[in-house]
């Protein structure tokens, strides 16, 4: 089994910093060419790996599609790359109807995201405390001010017990990473292949990742990836989705505790399936009430949501709430950002989301799609950001 390189892969892949209660989540647009590159050279020396565990604050990074044009790097380079990321997660009117993304969810109506307001850099930072948060996103801010301008700002905490605004336990039944030898019980393991690019998935095979033509700018730092004159551009990367979902609490809370089990497909108080005790249970899609009605109802979420249900589709889910307060109208301002990372897209949160939209979620009536983005998580290569030596020599 091949070892991870923990230190060139971002730490935000490997853990959610569960002990770093607040965050925040910088959504940025490129300028200056040149006042980005500088932010990014700095950055990338600061990145916390995965063979990290800093006691204050975490930094990682991730860049769209149009975020890597503008800093310069060539349409055959990004050719390579998935072609989810190259036309973004608005990017055509079929895939807005495939995700879901219509009516008051339509990229349109997105906050960012959406058509003419695109985001190219998303910045992550981690903290214990509010105050180390702070001090960190000054400093960001300052490094920034000649490249960058901020389209998209949001900090979260972590709610007690790891509970969203509906009240349900998030993140349960997170996959494990077989080459970590960091095993829980009752938890499945995957290959690093399934999130990380560069290894073998549960198939034997090496997804496929982007690459450049041999270049002596580059061959120093990037690994051969098995095709004839080519370099892994991509190797301990991923790829993130993320997006903001509003949960629409004035409806959730006309339901009674049983109707929102329903919806979800596990028990409010303990997290476990609908049927089952504990939260770390599996989820049993073929288990059946004395009627013979299915525990877990035909629409409920994690039906929808479950790999047996997407061809085995597996992606790290982590939710981070907000609350923002009332809005002028009256609407609470309350939900999740949701990341999901994958070695593949098109593998990943795409046939999940999928799923949801088509097969009628119970979910989606509580929720709205208020932004959504794709990007390429790189590798922390030597303090060097994602395709620096072919950009700028």
């Amino acid at each position: 089994m091949q070892e991870l390189e923990y230190e060139e892969i971002q730490g935000i892949i490997l853990s959610g910093y569960v002990k770093k209660r607040f965050a925040a989540y910088s959504l940025l647009r490129i300028r200056s060419r040149a006042g980005a590159q500088s932010y990014l050279r700095w950055l990338e020396a600061r990145l916390t790996t995965g063979d990290q565990r800093p006691e204050d604050v975490c930094h990682n990074v991730a860049i769209t599609a149009t975020g890597l044009r503008a800093l310069g790097l060539g349409e055959e380079t990004l050719a390579t790359f998935p072609r989810e990321l190259v036309e973004g997660m608005a990017g055509t009117a079929k895939r807005s109807e495939i995700l879901g993304d219509t009516g008051a969810s339509a990229p349109e109506q997105w906050l960012w995201g959406g058509p003419g307001n695109q985001v190219d850099v998303l910045l992550m930072v981690f903290a214990h405390r509010p105050d180390q948060l702070d001090h960190a996103l000054q400093e960001h801010r300052r490094r920034q001010q000649d490249g960058l301008e901020e389209v998209y700002f949001r900090s979260t905490e972590m709610l007690p017990e790891r509970r969203e605004h509906f009240g349900f336990a998030d993140g349960i039944t997170q996959p494990q990473i077989k080459e970590t030898g960091r095993h829980l019980t009752g938890i499945e393991c995957l290959r690093a292949g399934e999130f990380i690019l560069g290894y073998e998935n549960e198939y034997g095979k090496v997804p496929f990742s982007p690459s450049v033509a041999e270049d002596p700018r580059a061959n120093r730092l990037l690994h051969t990836n098995g095709q004839n004159g080519r370099r892994d551009l991509g190797r301990n990367g991923s790829y993130l989705v993320v997006r903001r979902i509003r949960m629409l609490l004035t409806e959730w809370r006309k339901l009674d505790v049983a109707a929102r089990e329903r919806v979800i497909g596990r028990r409010l108080d303990t997290g476990a399936p609908l049927g089952s005790r504990n939260e770390t249970d599996p989820v049993v899609l073929s288990a059946r009430d004395e009627e013979g009605e299915p525990l877990i109802p035909e629409n409920a979420h994690v039906r929808l949501a479950s790999p047996e249900n997407n061809l085995g589709a597996r992606m790290f889910r982590r939710g981070y709430s907000y609350d923002q307060g009332w809005r002028d109208d009256g609407v609470r301002d309350a939900g999740l950002l949701f990341m999901a990372w994958q070695g593949d897209p098109a593998t990943g949160f795409i046939p999940v989301q999928r799923s949801l939209a088509d097969q009628g979620d119970a979910l989606n009536r509580y929720i709205r799609h208020e932004g959504s983005a794709l990007f390429a998580v790189p590798a922390a290569r030597e303090g060097r950001y994602l395709g620096q030596d072919l950009i700028e020599g």
